[in-house]
């Protein structure tokens, strides 16, 4: 198995756990404490996968859709993951404004992940 295959496996993870974490809680209409949870291990898995690729590159940085809508999303995503924590935390209004805007966080990042797609395996 190659490094990029382990990465993309990781990537890969990430998008299961975002999309059932976030549409979960989106069918739900609640934020639930194993959300948060599986929100954070596709965190974790998106931040090993990044790191594995970013270290595996042969340039270093490339300024291309893919690239800056990938640290964008990561970003993104880590603030959401703050959100998240709070407002399972605080619970109320925090938890209506965490529903109303994750979907569109995961559609962010799931741009990101559609540009790193190589147009040879479409």
């Amino acid at each position: 198995m190659t490094i990029i295959t382990v990465a993309v496996i990781f990537i890969i993870s990430a998008l299961v756990c975002y999309t059932t974490a976030i549409w979960s809680e989106r069918f739900a209409g609640k934020l639930k404490p194993w959300m948060v949870r599986v929100f954070t291990t596709g965190f974790a898995c998106d931040i090993i996968g990044t790191s594995i690729m970013f270290v595996s590159a042969s340039h270093r940085f490339a300024f291309n859709p893919h690239t800056i809508l990938g640290y964008v999303a990561l970003l993104i995503m880590f603030l959401h993951l703050i959100w998240a924590r709070r407002a399972i935390s605080r619970g109320g209004q925090s938890q209506i404004y965490f529903t109303r805007f994750s979907w569109v966080a995961w559609l962010g990042w799931l741009a990101a992940f559609v540009t790193g797609i190589p147009r040879s395996s479409l």
